[in-house]
């Protein structure tokens, strides 16, 4: 009698226990092998759904960013929230679960790190991942102007700076340890603030 495999179900087992294991080891520490072992399967076996590490790795990536995508889309269909207020409550999401998901910062800086050292092109791979949050900022901060909520006279830049306070809270978890959550919301909510004033 044959057995049936459930291929979503292995492909995400696959993905959960690679991270998993990226987060203890680092991604230059794990192997094809330990990843393997790790999900009790042959090598081969995982050759049916990934080519290589690599690709382990940057599907497991966008397994774990899934939910932030999912509760930011909810955020977005809320018809009673101003542009501003979804502004505020998406900024203050992310900070929280870059705050929860350290170590998934730390595994990530160690891969991209690891791609400059062997000479690819990481900023492509990091512009690719950023864009889209660049993006519905700007999108929402035009959305905030039109509506009367905010002031700026340059759309992008404003997007930037907001991000920017994203990045360096990413690189304060993964580095430096100085800002606290609550540290970097305060810092959004003044940028906000002073922008509902600019003139």
């Amino acid at each position: 009698m044959a057995i049936s495999v459930d291929h979503q179900q292995r492909r995400n087992m696959i993905l959960e226990r690679a991270f998993a294991l990226f987060a203890e080891e680092g991604y230059s520490g794990v192997t094809y092998q330990k990843i393997a072992n790790r999900c009790d399967i042959s090598r081969t076996a995982i050759y049916k759904y990934f080519q290589n590490k690599e690709e382990i790795f940057t599907y497991a990536v966008k397994l774990a960013t899934g939910n932030l995508n999912t509760m930011v889309e909810k955020i977005l269909d809320r018809k009673e929230w101003t542009p501003l207020e979804k502004i505020v409550r998406i900024l203050h999401l992310t900070v929280r679960m870059l705050e929860d998901n350290r170590v998934f910062l730390t595994v990530v800086l160690d891969y991209v790190l690891t791609q400059k050292q062997s000479g690819k092109d990481v900023k492509r791979k990091v512009r690719r991942h950023t864009f889209g949050m660049k993006f519905l900022l700007s999108r929402l901060l035009r959305e905030a102007i039109a509506a009367g909520e905010l002031t700026v006279r340059n759309v992008e830049t404003a997007a930037s700076h907001l991000y920017g306070i994203l990045e360096s809270y990413v690189l304060n978890l993964t580095v430096t340890e100085i800002l606290d959550a609550k540290d970097c919301i305060e810092l959004i909510d003044q940028y906000l603030e002073n922008m509902k004033h600019a003139k």
